[in-house]
């Protein structure tokens, strides 16, 4: 700091006064930051820039970089994708390998003319590419996403990968009712082969015909049931029924049914059910010996049993179209065979019992006892096999109820599955008592597009 001094005057006078003026070597406060300064950051480094490829060198290129196949039903299969690898580098591009790699690659598949050898070179010169195809086939409802992926000599990416991505599409439930019928009057044509190899097997059936008449009984049917053979050389017999038909007032109907198929085995060789019944069930016979068996609103059912086809020339859909024209509706007839070879050497007998929703069985079995329970409960108009609409895609998805009740999967009391029928069958106690409602629910599988 310094000082200057000066002289003022008054008048004439002079006044000595001293002024001092102070001259600061820094300028004033109010003009600049006296505050101490920061001490100067040092400058940031930058982010380094990627190298650009290498030149002279190989660039892999894979498009598209994701193939989304969607939603798609179990073991549908999917159109063939298109993957395409180049190289738009400057040297030759070595593929060592491509492969699906990761979760879910089992679901996917590269077309076989596609399929790139273990050990082979796949060599792309510059500009070249070569177009694998891949396609979805899912065999669960999840999820699938692997990996297309592709090693190679380009040296800033050995390891190149195209995303996949498809998911099982759920299979969608369907559901069936239906309600348990009755018929309250019943006619029974038993038809008896009693040629010369039939004794055993009739004595087999004559064991277990109890469990087919006590169904009847415990129902309180009012049938009529009579038995015929399948010889029509004989004209004592020729449709004709074998003594008196018996009826819900017979007093001892398993003893009475048992003498009526005791027929020894004198009969024809040339067994023709499908004539006998024809013969049994029209004029003159039917209003003559046969008188009163056959009623106009009673349900008819036939049975067969036999170790020989129909023999005759007769077709089975020849056979149902008359047999089924005896009643105002189809649902009032059916026709059950006991047979050997079913659908082979007995094949006409198993096309009328199929085609009128009839049970079919062996006649080389020890046990008629639940074969002939199903009978039953089939001529009386019960269900005991419900045909499905749709192929159940999942067994274990499927749920049987019967007024409200889970039936379980059972073979003695539950239900079972008839793969060939595409069938629900009940067993035992779960057959749904007449006036009963049920529902079937299932998944069925979507359609392949």
């Amino acid at each position: 700091m310094g000082y200057h001094a000066c002289i003022l005057t008054q008048g004439d006078m002079p006044v000595n006064r001293t002024c001092l003026i102070f001259f600061f070597l820094l300028a004033a406060c109010s003009d600049y930051d006296l505050s101490r300064p920061d001490k100067a950051e040092p400058e940031g480094e930058e982010d380094p820039i990627p190298d650009p490829d290498p030149v002279g060198a190989p660039d892999i290129e894979l498009s598209p970089t994701t193939v989304d196949f969607g939603f798609l039903p179990r073991n549908c299969l999917s159109a063939w994708q298109p993957i395409t690898i180049a190289n738009v580098g400057d040297e030759d591009l070595e593929v060592a390998s491509y492969d699906l790699t990761g979760q879910g690659a089992s679901g996917y598949e590269i077309h076989p003319e596609d399929e790139l050898d273990p050990g082979d070179l796949l060599v792309l010169a510059p500009g070249e590419d070569v177009t694998v195809r891949v396609r979805f086939s899912p065999t669960a409802w999840v999820r699938y996403e692997p990996d297309f992926s592709v090693e190679s000599n380009d040296p800033d990416e050995p390891t190149a990968g195209v995303d996949l991505a498809g998911e099982g599409a759920q299979d969608a439930m369907t559901e069936e009712t239906f309600t348990q019928d009755l018929h309250d009057e019943v006619d029974v044509l038993w038809v008896v082969d009693n040629s010369g190899s039939m004794s055993d097997d009739l004595i087999t059936v004559g064991n277990n015909f109890e469990a087919f008449i006590q169904v009847f009984l415990d129902l309180g049917l009012d049938f009529h049931m009579g038995v015929i053979t399948t010889d029509m050389d004989n004209p004592a017999q020729s449709g004709r029924l074998v003594g008196p038909y018996i009826t819900n007032s017979t007093a001892d109907p398993v003893g009475d049914f048992i003498d009526l198929i005791d027929l020894g085995s004198s009969g024809s060789a040339d067994e023709v059910g499908f004539e006998a019944i024809q013969a049994a069930l029209t004029n003159p016979i039917l209003s003559d010996e046969n008188a009163g068996f056959l009623r106009t609103d009673a349900a008819l059912t036939s049975i067969v049993i036999t170790d020989e086809d129909n023999s005759s020339f007769q077709s089975a859909a020849s056979f149902v179209t008359f047999y089924e024209a005896l009643k105002p509706t189809p649902e009032l007839t059916t026709f059950s065979a006991i047979c050997e070879d079913l659908f082979i050497s007995c094949s006409k007998y198993a096309a009328a019992a199929d085609a009128t929703g009839g049970i079919t069985g062996d006649i080389a079995a020890s046990d008629y006892s639940t074969l002939l329970e199903q009978i039953s409960l089939t001529a009386a108009g019960m269900t005991i096999s419900f045909d499905l609409g749709d192929t159940p895609s999942d067994l274990s998805r499927v749920v049987v109820t019967v007024e409200g009740r889970t039936v379980p999967y059972d073979s003695s009391n539950g239900w079972t599955y008839d793969s060939a029928d595409g069938a629900i069958v009940f067993h035992g106690s779960a057959v749904p008592a007449p006036g009963e409602s049920g529902t079937v629910t299932y998944p069925v599988a979507g359609e392949c597009p």
